[in-house]
């Protein structure tokens, strides 16, 4: 397994083998990232978590385009976005036609922009990523790039960075309805998101 500090040899990992795997630090803990249309990858990662597939998984993006390009953002909610974005906020939204029934069950997606440089970095030279906790369902989330190794996943590369906060996971919210309604309270105060929107 790569394990490095180039967020260039992880992004070239990523884009080059099918089915490739690799850890990445947040503003939280580090994710599992594959590929959003690496069908291989995305079956990788559900293996290695032993989680159950339906529950979807949170996509990263870089930027509001590539977050328009997976999913429906009307005024209202992109007025909201800008004010959360980057930040441990996750959003579930309507995709468009395309991702993956792993990503978007009953048609909607997870998104969210990390405030994590190196997982931004990553996002912007490979595209949109998974985001799910680097750990086996139960087992405490991985805080560091040694962490991530001892939980002996079958991931390929971990890009390392500092000790992430850990703490709680990000803010999970649905923005296919309107006022939003909460569907993770996370690092974010619920009642603080909505006080943005009133």
């Amino acid at each position: 397994m790569l394990i490095t500090p180039d967020v260039t040899a992880v992004a070239s990992l990523l884009l080059s083998r099918p089915g490739a795997v690799a850890a990445y630090p947040t503003e939280t803990f580090y994710g599992l990232g594959a590929l959003i249309h690496d069908r291989a990858g995305l079956g990788r990662i559900v293996a290695a978590k032993g989680r159950d597939a339906a529950r979807g998984m949170i996509v990263l993006v870089a930027d509001m385009a590539m977050a328009a390009a997976i999913a429906t953002i009307d005024g209202r909610q992109r007025e909201f976005l800008e004010k959360v974005w980057p930040g441990p906020v996750s959003v579930l939204l309507e995709a468009v036609q395309g991702p993956d029934p792993l990503l978007a069950p009953e048609g909607k997606v997870a998104l969210r922009i990390s405030p994590d440089a190196l997982a931004t970095a990553l996002v912007r030279l490979v595209g949109p990523i998974t985001s799910t906790s680097a750990n086996r369902t139960g087992e405490p989330p991985a805080r560091t790039a040694d962490e991530v190794k001892r939980q002996g996943l079958d991931i390929d590369a971990v890009l390392e960075g500092p000790r992430t906060p850990g703490g709680r996971p990000s803010t999970l919210i649905d923005l296919t309805i309107w006022p939003p309604a909460c569907l993770r309270e996370g690092v974010v105060a619920f009642a603080d998101l909505l006080d943005m929107i009133r």
